[in-house]
């Protein structure tokens, strides 16, 4: 595991909360026009606000939530999945699927699963390089290190 994802109506305040509660930094606030899948198959295209905490190897992720769309926030809670480390996303996706546990959230490079009990699984990709996120990495895999000061987002078209 090595993230635990917040959706939140603003992403100013919730940063602030989350430092008061648990003392933590942030990243630089970034936005990526990504197109997401829902689990009904529906397209949404969103301009998605969002960071990750400093510090590692454990981080929260927050974005602003966008009602109507899978990056909305979930009904009584701003927790919205966990996120943990896989060699093949692909294996991953269909061992999550066959415990009956689909896919409601899909994009590039992206999947998120309702598992048990209702939880939002992610599975992320170690193949996959996260720039600004190296230092996350497990550090025996080829992405670990510290992060891109460029602020990449994402290399992969």
């Amino acid at each position: 595991m090595w993230h635990v994802a917040f959706a939140v109506p603003d992403i100013e305040v919730g940063m602030r909360d989350l430092s008061d509660a648990f003392g933590v930094a942030w990243r630089p606030v970034h936005r990526s026009e990504v197109t997401l899948l829902d689990e009904h198959g529906s397209s949404h295209d969103v301009s998605c606000t969002f960071t990750f905490s400093v510090g590692a190897p454990f981080a929260f992720e927050m974005w602003e939530a966008i009602p109507g769309t899978p990056l909305a926030a979930p009904e009584h809670s701003i927790l919205h999945h966990i996120g943990y480390w896989v060699d093949d996303l692909d294996a991953e996706t269909s061992r999550l699927e066959s415990h009956g546990w689909p896919c409601v959230v899909s994009g590039r490079s992206i999947a998120i699963h309702r598992g048990p009990g209702g939880l939002m699984l992610e599975p992320c990709d170690l193949r996959r390089d996260r720039p600004f996120l190296r230092d996350l990495f497990p550090p025996d895999t080829p992405h670990f290190g510290a992060p891109d000061a460029s602020g990449a987002i994402d290399p992969q078209p």
